[in-house]
C-alpha cells in the first residue's frame, strides 16, 4: 500500500494512494460527549492515520441480527462493521493531482436511526475520476443523535455532527486540493432532509454553493414536522430505561441507551427521533433557501406521491424565489428482477454498479455514467447539463422533469 500524506491545519492526515489518487479513511472531524454538541477536531496529536476505515455509530445491526432484512442483502452483506460512540469521521476520495476541485459532501440515510459511509454502495471514486473531491460523513444516529429533552440537550446533535463536518472540510480541505468556497452538499432519504435542514439554516448561509437531494428533498412540513423538544416523551425514556436522572441515563452502556430507546414507547421513539427546532441550528418550520437544488424520486420510492408533491411543491417555491432547481424521476428497473426501490438509485447516483452483485448492464452502467456526469456538473458550477447529455432545464412545469430510466 503506497502511502499519501497531507498536511492539513489541523495536522498531518496519512491515507493511501488509489488508481485515480487517494482515499482518506475515518478521519476524525469533531469529538462529543454523549448528548452533547460536537466540537471540531483542530488538531491532531502526532500524525492522523486514515489508512482504515472508521467505525459507525451504534445502531440496530450492532445489537441485533438483522441478515434477514432486504438493506443488509442490497447493500451490507458479508461486509462487518465497528461501532463506538466516538463516529463523528469522515471519508476524502481526491482526484490525482487535485487543485481547486469542487467538492461534493455526501450525507447518508436511514431513517435518522442507521446507516454508515462504509457500506458497499457507498464509493466515491466515481466523483474524483470527474475531477471532484467526494467526502461521505458519518454522524450520531437514534437515541445518540436526536436525544431532545429541551433541559440537557435541546435535540438535533445529529445535525450539529454534520454541520461541524462541513466546517471541519470548509477549514480543511484546501490540503487535500479542494475548493472551500465551492461546495455542494449532496444526500438522500432523512440524508435528503438533513442537507435541506441544514441549507435552509442561517448558520449556514454562504456556506455551501448547492444541493443534491434523492427521496427525501421538499416541505419539510409534510414529511418531517419540525416542533421544539419534546420534553415528556424522553424524560418518560429515561424513567422506562430504569434509571432514577439523567446523568444515570447518560452514564449507562450504550446497548442499554439504545435497547431502552428502541423497545420503549415505540410511537414515541418513531415520532420524535428526528430534527427539532433548537432555536440555533433550526430556528423554525421555514424552508426558504437561496441554495441552486437538484431533487429527485424513485418510481416505487417509500410514499412515492407524497415525496414526489414534496420535490415539486418545492421546486415551485424556488421558482418563485427566483432560485435555480433542477427535479428528475428515476424510473431505471434493476436487474435481475426488475426492482424500484427506496435507495435503489444510490448504485446510479454514487457510480458504485461494480460493487453490487446484480448483473447490471451496459445500459445501466451508461444510465449512471450520466448521472454521475450530470451531479459532478452541478457540483462544479451549478448546472447539470454536459455537453454529451440532453437538456436539462430549469424546473417551471413537469414538463420540465428530467426522466432517468
Amino acid at each position: 500500500m503506497e502511502t499519501v500524506r497531507v498536511m492539513a491545519p489541523c495536522g498531518e492526515i496519512a491515507g493511501r494512494a488509489t488508481d485515480y489518487g487517494a482515499v482518506f479513511r475515518g478521519v476524525k472531524y469533531a469529538t462529543a460527549e454523549r448528548f452533547r454538541k460536537p466540537v471540531e477536531v483542530t488538531a491532531y496529536a502526532g500524525a492522523f492515520d486514515a489508512t482504515k476505515q472508521g467505525v459507525c455509530c451504534p445502531q440496530m445491526r450492532a445489537f441485533w441480527n438483522e441478515e434477514h432484512r432486504f438493506y443488509y442483502q442490497e447493500f451490507r452483506k458479508g461486509m462487518k462493521f465497528d461501532y463506538s460512540e466516538d463516529c463523528l469521521i469522515l471519508d476524502i476520495h481526491c482526484p490525482r493531482d487535485a487543485a481547486g476541485c469542487p467538492v461534493l459532501i455526501f450525507i447518508h440515510g436511514g431513517s435518522f436511526t442507521g446507516g454508515s459511509i462504509n457500506e458497499m454502495h457507498f464509493d466515491g471514486s466515481a466523483y474524483t475520476k470527474r475531477g471532484v473531491i467526494y467526502v461521505a460523513i458519518n454522524y450520531r444516529l437514534n437515541v445518540f443523535g436526536f436525544f431532545a429533552d429541551g433541559e440537557h440537550s435541546e435535540g438535533n446533535l445529529g445535525l450539529w455532527d454534520q454541520y461541524t463536518a462541513i466546517e471541519w472540510v470548509r477549514h480543511n480541505i484546501a490540503a487535500f486540493g479542494g475548493d472551500p468556497e465551492n461546495i455542494t452538499l449532496m444526500g438522500q432519504s432523512a440524508g435528503a432532509m438533513s442537507v435541506q435542514t441544514l441549507i435552509c439554516s442561517d448558520k449556514m448561509k454562504g456556506k455551501v454553493n448547492g444541493a443534491v437531494m434523492l427521496s427525501g428533498g421538499g416541505k419539510r412540513g409534510v414529511l418531517l414536522p419540525l416542533a421544539k423538544p419534546a420534553t415528556r416523551y424522553w424524560k418518560s425514556l429515561i424513567k422506562a430505561a430504569g434509571a432514577s436522572s439523567f446523568e444515570e441515563f447518560a452514564a449507562m452502556p450504550a446497548e442499554k441507551v439504545w435497547t431502552a430507546w428502541k423497545t420503549k414507547h415505540v410511537a414515541g421513539k418513531a415520532l420524535y427521533t428526528k430534527p427539532v427546532i433548537d432555536g440555533e441550528l433550526v430556528t423554525s418550520a421555514c424552508y426558504d433557501t437561496d441554495v441552486p437544488t437538484v431533487f429527485g424520486t424513485v418510481t416505487k420510492d417509500l410514499l412515492p406521491p407524497l415525496l414526489n408533491h414534496m420535490a415539486r411543491a418545492f421546486a415551485r417555491r424556488q421558482k418563485k424565489r427566483g432560485v435555480p432547481c433542477y427535479v428528475f424521476s428515476f424510473r431505471r428497473p434493476l436487474p435481475p428482477d426488475g426492482a424500484s426501490f427506496h435507495s435503489c438509485d444510490l448504485w446510479y447516483a454514487l457510480g458504485s454498479l461494480g460493487r453490487s452483485s446484480r448483473p447490471f448492464t451496459k445500459e445501466d452502467f451508461a444510465l449512471s455514467d450520466e448521472m454521475v456526469d450530470r451531479f459532478a456538473a452541478f457540483a462544479a458550477g451549478r448546472d447539470p447539463n454536459t455537453a454529451r447529455a440532453r437538456d436539462w432545464k430549469v424546473y417551471s412545469s413537469p414538463a420540465d422533469i428530467i426522466v432517468f430510466e
